[in-house]
């Protein structure tokens, strides 16, 4: 005898399982043919009970197909599943990761401190310098550092202050602005992130090439790449107010164009085409000035939200963790030839590959970005129902959105925070706790949104975040 239970309909979008009103209706027309008919379908009686326990079962199995069919998607697979997807494309989970911190050092100029010298912070966390470090003229230099215990532990500004291993001429540690917190073990959310970034990364010479072998180094935790595919430009150009007029271009110019010449005010930058689409014709700069017709040039141009300067033809990388040297050979691996590169960070990598000794070498160059704290302000509805500590619970939420400790992704390099993004995590610290506004910012939380520059990573604090009952 055929059952009533409606199956599973598996369709070209995907499966559709039936209600569990519908499921506990089979059941009922099923065991009412078992025993000949004319049973008493209420759930309270014995066969109504068996009726739902039974509906329950199905449903729940049901449920399970879904989830398992679910797990062949990248964009829902978890675990086990996600594992295996990744592993098409060459890729693994990557383990838990360290906090890594900007720190200033200060000491006797032209003091070298090398890769691997450790620092303490105020709580004991030992942090160990990424790459060598050459102490300049001012008698400081700027240089990461990175946790050697994995995991989300933060690093407050002002709290990596003790030299903990004696290096010559190495005199003072402080960190200005915030660490970017590391994680257990990549998330699904993360690692999904990752995946969906670097499926080019057998590939060579590309942005998502390179990304993919960088963002796959031991404890990096961010990475942003992209290439400036122009060159540089010559014209002639007169400028009246923000109004370029270029003539005999010789290359092409575009959004973003840096302009240099003899009379032009310094940082002027294209902002917008007019007539000219690259060639002669008009464009729109930053700066208002009167310039009449000279030899200008276009050296490189401006990207992002804080206008950072590309060379022409060149590879920009941006990385968060990982050893200098770990990161630059990544790097040297899948650059195209002859390619230029942009960034604070300057390795030399040495081509061991058929040649004899003295062996050809590199000089790599990459981004460190510098911390961007983000500051919050949020209003809460006051009510008798909040929990005793709704402050310190609201700043661990935001504080988890942010890091993407709670299933999401962090926030990156290069990206845009929003604030509407953080009212769901507000919401869900507790019922009836009812966010009323919520606004963020660098230096005052007064925006709705915030534009992180490329050569910049956001971090964040608890002090970061001040919440008000209203």
């Amino acid at each position: 005898m055929a059952s009533a239970v409606p199956k599973i309909q598996f369709t070209t979008a995907g499966l559709v399982i039936p209600t569990e009103a519908a499921i506990l209706s089979g059941v009922q027309a099923d065991m009412d043919a078992a025993f000949g008919g004319g049973l008493n379908p209420a759930l309270e009686t014995p066969q109504g009970q068996l009726a739902s326990s039974q509906a329950a079962v199905i449903g729940d199995k049901n449920n399970e197909i879904v989830l398992i069919t679910n797990q062949i998607d990248p964009q829902y697979s978890d675990g086990r599943f996600q594992d295996a997807i990744g592993r098409i494309y060459f890729l693994t989970r990557k383990p838990a990761a360290a906090t890594v911190v900007t720190a200033t050092l200060g000491g006797a100029i032209g003091a070298i401190i090398p890769a691997g010298t450790l620092a303490q912070d105020t709580n004991s966390n030992t942090y160990v310098l990424l790459g060598n470090a050459t102490i300049g003229l001012s008698g400081t230099v700027s240089a990461d550092f990175q946790n050697v215990v994995t995991g989300p532990i933060p690093c407050a500004a002002g709290t990596l202050i003790s030299v903990y291993q004696a290096v010559p001429g190495w005199d003072t540690i402080t960190n200005p602005t915030d660490g970017t917190i590391g994680y257990n073990v990549e998330s699904r959310a993360e690692f999904e992130y990752r995946r969906k970034n670097s499926v080019a990364i057998n590939a060579r010479g590309t942005p998502q090439a390179i990304y993919g072998e960088v963002f796959a180094i031991t404890d990096v935790l961010d990475v942003y790449v992209i290439d400036n595919s122009n060159g540089s430009v010559t014209l002639t150009g007169a400028i009246s107010g923000s109004t370029l007029t270029a003539s005999n271009v010789v290359g092409n110019l575009q959004i973003g164009s840096i302009i240099t010449g003899p009379a032009v005010s310094a940082n002027t930058y294209i902002t917008a085409l007019g007539t000219g689409v690259g060639k002669d014709g008009t464009y729109t700069v930053n700066n208002s000035q009167t310039i009449s017709a000279e030899a200008m040039t276009s050296p490189g141009i401006v990207y992002g939200a804080t206008n950072y300067a590309l060379l022409p033809h060149s590879l920009y990388v941006a990385v968060v963790g990982g050893l200098d040297a770990d990161v630059a050979a990544a790097i040297w691996r899948k650059k195209d030839l002859g390619c230029d590169y942009n960034g604070n960070t300057v390795v030399t990598i040495t081509d061991p590959s058929g040649y004899n000794s003295p062996q050809p070498s590199y000089q790599v160059r990459f981004e460190r970005p510098t911390s961007l704290p983000i500051k919050f302000a949020v209003q809460i509805l006051n009510a008798p129902t909040l929990p005793f500590n709704i402050v310190q619970l609201t700043q661990d939420a935001i504080i988890a959105r942010f890091n993407g400790t709670d299933g999401t992704s962090r926030e990156r390099i290069g990206s845009r925070i929003l604030a509407s993004r953080y009212y769901s995590a507000v919401i869900n610290i507790a019922p009836g706790v009812t966010p009323v506004e919520l606004r963020i910012g660098t230096t005052s939380a007064t925006l709705s949104y915030v534009d992180v520059g490329i050569d910049q990573r956001p971090t964040i604090t608890a002090s970061d975040i001040a919440v008000t009952l209203v």
